[in-house]
């Protein structure tokens, strides 16, 4: 999908229709952009899209202000090998380096600091990664996300198969930093996630087939702009 982006300096991103089709995406700093609609219709894409463009390093200075959390923490989330710290921190490493070398202690800070703030429920952070609990790993992925400096965070449905308490964790810590200016993009497929959210683009082929705010962001009308135009 070939896209251009525009920043205005208050976290504005805008992209035009999707070949030329559809809808136009825009995104406002502070805010939570759903997208919505029949899974595979080119949500993913989507994120994938922004994430390739905004990290590009063609693009100058915006290689750190964009970080993604991986829906499939087995495929493309966690290094299984690594510690709970060290999946953390990955992203992080610069802030904690000197010289190129990192720096041990504030990398244990940084670990301390978020298993704090986010409720990572380990003894040790020099523990596997495998031994938390699915809830706890997808704790982790947020974690390394929210302790970068990126101005934009995309999360492609990251908390399929997450325990109810976790998913409560996640959303009041996702609201604080969008209150602090933080934007997310979050694809989902659970209607009680995309109700959170600002506004809500619900896809259909590939391309935005709606826009959707305030009261109207509701599984009938979620549903309608996913088949409008489809015969019965």
């Amino acid at each position: 999908m070939q896209n251009t982006v525009r920043d205005e300096g208050k976290g504005l991103v805008e992209l035009p229709p999707i070949r030329g089709k559809g809808l136009p995406f825009r995104a406002r700093k502070g805010e939570v952009i759903g997208l919505a609609g029949l899974a595979g219709h080119g949500q993913t894409d989507m994120l994938l899209s922004l994430f390739r463009t905004l990290s590009s390093d063609w693009f100058p200075g915006r290689g750190g202000d964009v970080a993604f959390v991986a829906g499939d923490r087995s495929l493309n989330g966690t290094f299984p090998l690594w510690s709970i710290l060290k999946n953390l921190s990955i992203s992080s490493l610069g802030s904690s380096a000197r010289a190129s070398f990192v720096r041990e202690d504030r990398e244990i800070a940084l670990g301390e600091d978020w298993k704090t703030r986010i409720e990572i429920r380990t003894p040790d952070m020099g523990n596997g990664i495998l031994s938390l609990s699915g809830g706890n790993q997808q704790k982790v992925l947020f974690a390394r996300a929210l302790a970068t400096r990126a101005r934009m965070v995309l999360m492609d449905d990251p908390m399929r198969g997450v325990d109810v308490g976790t998913k409560q964790e996640v959303y009041a810590m996702l609201r604080s930093e969008a209150a602090d200016g933080r934007t997310f993009i979050w694809y989902s497929t659970e209607m009680d996630e995309i109700r959170l959210c600002d506004r809500v683009y619900v896809f259909r082929n590939g391309v935005i087939a709606a826009e959707l705010t305030g009261d109207d962001i509701t599984e009938d009308k979620v549903l309608e702009a996913s088949f409008e135009g489809e015969a019965a």
